[in-house]
């Protein structure tokens, strides 16, 4: 029997005036700096057991699954909130392609845990998988094969119970424990493609590869998931004939440079790397 992982969490950061999604209430024990306020609503109660007559035939009814809200954030997946037998969820309404919500979902008898395969029910983003508490089922297959692992929730103040793994901050205000990868390795499992330094982040995380044809040395790019695996998004300065304000560059090994002849030095990509990211370079102009 897997044993539930705790973990903690995503928070809706609201600032300013308390006004909220319809029929949230600010909850004043969970504030962040800054006076921002995260929401969240009473848990929605599955409903009780009754019995029905129609004519001479009685039926009996058990307790049934709330209705799934279909916008806005309806529990803090920070505290867990939800009655027994659910987790609260980040969750998009309306299909979108990444979360904007948190909702009461049922949680599996015998959940996965965290890194173990999982599957996630009817979209990317329903939230209703089979992971355990504090995580969410990602890096999927496809977007028709809704096969993963279990990834941990994490709050902008927590960390990551993985240590081989950092709190990267997705938008509308969810958090997400990204594995840590070796960029010269490329050694991310499928289909989370590309080992990529990421803002904020101390360190290399395995993210997907965008839709398309990845950048390639010398192209343009607005970001580090632009750029083909082994690239990097470098300002245009560093890139011979980069036509933008930022161009993808191949990324080396100090100790083994190898680098394009319009590209030919392979020179630090960090002043003061961390000890495991000491050996990575990226080939510049001279």
């Amino acid at each position: 029997m897997r044993s539930p992982v705790v973990v903690v969490l995503l928070a809706c950061a609201c600032a300013g005036k308390p006004v909220g999604p319809a029929g949230t209430t600010a909850d004043g024990t969970s504030t962040t700096s800054g006076g921002e306020q995260r929401w969240t609503t009473e848990p929605q109660e599955p409903t009780t057991t009754g019995t029905t007559t129609t004519g001479t035939t009685t039926t009996t009814t058990g307790a049934s699954e709330p209705e799934l809200p279909s916008e806005g954030y309806h529990c803090d997946p920070r505290r867990q909130d939800c009655p027994a037998g659910h987790k609260c969820a980040p969750f998009a309404s309306m299909m979108a392609d990444d979360w904007n919500g948190a909702r009461c979902v049922p949680l599996a008898g015998d959940p996965a845990e965290l890194g173990e395969p999982c599957e996630t029910e009817d979209y990317a983003h329903s939230g209703i998988d089979d992971c355990g508490l504090g995580l969410i089922c990602w890096y999927f297959e496809s977007a028709a094969d809704l096969h993963g692992r279990c990834l941990g929730l994490c709050g902008e103040d927590d960390g990551c119970v993985d240590p081989d793994a950092r709190c990267y901050e997705q938008p509308e205000a969810s958090f997400l424990c990204y594995p840590l990868c070796d960029p010269l390795a490329q050694d991310c499992p499928p289909p989370a493609t590309l080992c990529v330094r990421s803002s904020g982040v101390d360190g290399f995380l395995c993210r997907y590869a965008p839709a398309g044809e990845p950048a390639g040395a010398g192209m343009p790019c607005a970001g580090e998931t632009d750029c083909a695996p082994g690239h990097v998004c470098d300002l245009a300065d560093l890139v011979s004939g980069c036509a933008g304000e930022r161009c993808c560059a191949p990324l080396c090994s100090l100790s083994q440079p190898s680098c394009p002849a319009e590209l030919p030095q392979c020179l630090p990509y960090d002043a003061t790397p961390p000890p495991e990211y000491a050996d990575v370079g990226v080939c510049r102009a001279p």
